[in-house]
Parts: structure tokens; C-alpha cells; sequence
């Protein structure tokens, strides 16, 4: 498709999303936008039909609900916990402060006794109010130090509850972006992975964005059944995870859909790389029929990070080629913005 009908494709989408929530008195939030335009994309059907029946002004909560039941990148890792890292570091402070505080005190204290012994001892050392004086304060640092120190025991169990707290957290937190079939990376995790990408505008963004897919995976499922299909998919994860470097990320974000970002990629290495990871599954995976063995198709589209200005068109990008793979069996990789006719 050539780019001006894509933009016009686009374009008239993000008008019929932003028509449709204003019907609906949706309130405009990134995570809505993301919910509207899935829902009028057909991608899924259920989906589909669960925002189509939705009533006017819906309440957030429901459209968080349904976001979440259909896995939206927006609506998972908005619900995801936060780490709790800043606060741990600045009590962690707190607690060294006031002990090294405690333990100076506890110094003087044991100075002013000393001071006072040698003063009681010596009765040719001066008036007894001096004394009193030095003895009474030595008594009211005495319970300071007691104080400070039941605030050192109360700092020190407040950070090793948030500590706890933390790993808990972070424990949730795998269990949430890990997808529980293959034990990659899910696509809330990919999500993240995207805006982490565009975080920090000084980062190298020579990152390429691949999505892939195993072509027949639905009608495999349908003829020969929903295990087959998993075994599949388990098998591929596990080709893809060995073949991807060390600083690449790999997720499962569909049935069997998988993302990679590939760092340190320029558009020259596009192409070599999809035919590495086809040449990957071609000879460490083929699908037993009654008629024998029959080789898997992917369909790869890619885009690269340098030619989008946000994750959203990153993925945007992505998706479109990836949609055009999917069209065209003849090529089994389309890179987004390539004026060159895709080869096999």
C-alpha cells in the first residue's frame, strides 16, 4: 500500500475512534484511544462486540475491565504495582543517619559520665552545683540516646517491611509480564519495553522492531487440535529465544505472535536477520500431517525505531507490515518504509 493511502487509512481510523468515544462520552484517555481503535480494528471479535455494546458515559472501571480481560498493553501495565525503590534507598539513609547520630551520642554520654566519676572523686575539683550540673545532663542525654535508639529499632523494621514489601512486589510484577505458556516476556511486558525505548530521548535508538508470526497456527489449531497448536508455539519460543543476542528482547504478545526488538540493527541487517530466524524454525521445526512433514510459515513485518517518533507508531509501523506479509505468501518479511518490491 503505498504511504499516502496508508496515511489516509490512518487517519480516517483515528477519526472514527475519536467519533466513536465522543458518542460514548469516553473520557480521552491514551489507554481509551488504545481500546477504541482495537475494538473498531475487527482484530478480535469479542472485543469488538464488547465495546460496540457499550452504554453511553460508561464508567472507567468497566472499560479498564474489559481492556485488561483482552490483555491491551495500556490497560496491563497501568494496572501493573510500582516499585517502591526510591523510598527504600531514602529510609535506608535515614536508618545510617541516625545510628551514626546514636552512636556519637552514646560517646558523649559515656564522656560526661566519665567527667562526672573523676569530679565526684576528686573533692578538691570544684563547687558541687557543677556537678549536679554535669550529672544532670548526663542523665537527660542518657534518655535521648534511649529515645534515638528506639527510633533506630523503629527505622530499621520499617525498611525490612519495605524491603518485603518491595520483593513482593517485584515478584507480582514477573509473574504479570511473563506469559505462562513459553515463559517469555508477554505483551504487557513488550509494552513497556517499547516506552522504555523512548524514555530517554539522548538513547541510540538503532533498534529494529520485528513481529512474527507462524501463519497456519489458527487452521492447525482448528484441524488438528488446541495442543498441537501450543506445542508448536512452545517450540518456536524456544528457537527464537536461541537465536536472538544476548541485548535483543523477545516476547509472545498472540497466539502465535511473537515481538523482537533487535539492537544495534540498521536496515541493511533487516533482511539477513528474518531469514536467519526463518532458516531457524525451517530446520528445527516442521508440522507432522498424514502426508508427511510440513514445513511452518512466518510472517515477519519490521520497522525501525529510527523512523518513528513514539512507541505507538513504532508498533503502528510494524503492524502494518506485518499485515502485509501476512497477504503476500510469496515474502515472508516487509519492512516498513522500504520503496524496494519485498523479496522472499
Amino acid at each position: 500500500m503505498p504511504t499516502q493511502a496508508r496515511k489516509t487509512v490512518q487517519d480516517r481510523m483515528l477519526q472514527a475512534v475519536s467519533q466513536h468515544m465522543a458518542r460514548l462520552e469516553v473520557a480521552g484517555l491514551p489507554r481509551n484511544y488504545e481500546l477504541f481503535h482495537e475494538a473498531l480494528s475487527g482484530s478480535d471479535a469479542g472485543l469488538t462486540r464488547d465495546v460496540m455494546t457499550l452504554p453511553v458515559a460508561p464508567r472507567q472501571a468497566l472499560l479498564d475491565e474489559i481492556g485488561t480481560r483482552y490483555q491491551l498493553g495500556g490497560f496491563v501495565t497501568a494496572g501493573l504495582p510500582k516499585s517502591r525503590e526510591p523510598d527504600i534507598q531514602l529510609l535506608a539513609g535515614l536508618r545510617e543517619k541516625m545510628a551514626s547520630g546514636a552512636e556519637q551520642k552514646r560517646g558523649f554520654a559515656k564522656a560526661l559520665e566519665a567527667v562526672a566519676k573523676s569530679l565526684r572523686e576528686d573533692n578538691g575539683a570544684g563547687p558541687g552545683d557543677i556537678l549536679a550540673e554535669i550529672e544532670y545532663l548526663s542523665v537527660s542525654l542518657s534518655d535521648a540516646v534511649v529515645a534515638e535508639a528506639e527510633l533506630e529499632t523503629a527505622l530499621r523494621n520499617g525498611a525490612s517491611m519495605l524491603i518485603g514489601a518491595e520483593q513482593e512486589v517485584s515478584s507480582a510484577r514477573n509473574v504479570m509480564l511473563r506469559d505462562r505458556m513459553t515463559n517469555l516476556p508477554n505483551h504487557a511486558a513488550f509494552i513497556e519495553r517499547l516506552e522504555a525505548l523512548y524514555a530517554d530521548e539522548t538513547e541510540n535508538r538503532d533498534t529494529a522492531l520485528f513481529l512474527v508470526a507462524i501463519a497456519d497456527i489458527s487452521d492447525i489449531a482448528d484441524t488438528y487440535g488446541e495442543a498441537t497448536a501450543t506445542k508448536i508455539v512452545k517450540k518456536a519460543a524456544a528457537i527464537f529465544r536461541k537465536t536472538i543476542k544476548k541485548d535483543d528482547f523477545l516476547a509472545r504478545i498472540g497466539k502465535g505472535e511473537f515481538a523482537i526488538l533487535f539492537r544495534h540493527v540498521n536496515r541493511e541487517a533487516i533482511r539477513p536477520i528474518a531469514t536467519r530466524l526463518a532458516g531457524s524454525i525451517a530446520e528445527n521445526l516442521a508440522f507432522a500431517t498424514s502426508d508427511g512433514q510440513t514445513p511452518l510459515r512466518l510472517s515477519m513485518g519490521a520497522a525501525l525505531a529510527t523512523d518513528a517518533f513514539s512507541p505507538q507508531q513504532l508498533r503502528q509501523q510494524a503492524v502494518m507490515a506485518a499485515e502485509a506479509a501476512q497477504a503476500n505468501p510469496r515474502s515472508n518479511i516487509i519492512v516498513h518504509g522500504d520503496t524496494a518490491r519485498p523479496g522472499a
